[in-house]
């Protein structure tokens, strides 16, 4: 199976708003600049996180987006399969296959897809977040000067 673009640009949004400070607004452009992914795709993985609940957006001028705390829990296989349409590994109906009536292939595939989901399911966001240093170097994430927040 291959990750559709869509999943692991989400995967690297998260990782970047997990990495930011929790009290630091992260724009659509930082995420842009430090990801080398589109704006237009970011909006969309961003619209979509907001819906679910799992990151905050405040509009305007001084707006941003930030990680919500309980969505460093979030299973990765369940993100996976969420972003992914298509998780079908074998297409035998395109075209049509003669072996489709008793092959068991379309199952043994359909078993290791789902295995493999839960085995990603044992991971969390927070346990992609091993070297949060070298991960706020190479997305350029500058940590909050003493005493700011956004409170």
């Amino acid at each position: 199976m291959q990750l559709n673009k869509q999943t692991d640009y989400a995967i690297r949004v998260l990782i970047y708003l997990a990495t930011a400070p929790r009290s630091k607004l992260c724009t659509i452009a930082q995420m842009a600049s430090a990801l080398n992914i589109s704006p237009n795709n970011l909006a969309k993985i961003v619209n979509r996180f907001a819906a679910d609940g799992l990151i905050t957006t405040l509009r305007g001028r001084n707006g941003g987006m930030m990680l919500n705390s309980e969505t460093l829990n979030f299973r990765m296989g369940d993100l996976v399969a969420s972003f992914e349409s298509d998780t079908e590994l074998a297409h035998c109906e395109q075209p049509g296959c003669v072996l489709a009536m008793q092959c068991r292939w379309r199952q043994i595939l359909a078993d290791s897809l789902q295995h493999m989901l839960e085995h990603m399911n044992q991971y969390r966001l927070r346990d992609l977040l091993h070297d949060t240093d070298w991960l706020e170097q190479v997305l350029q994430i500058a940590p909050l000067p003493s005493g700011d927040s956004l409170t």
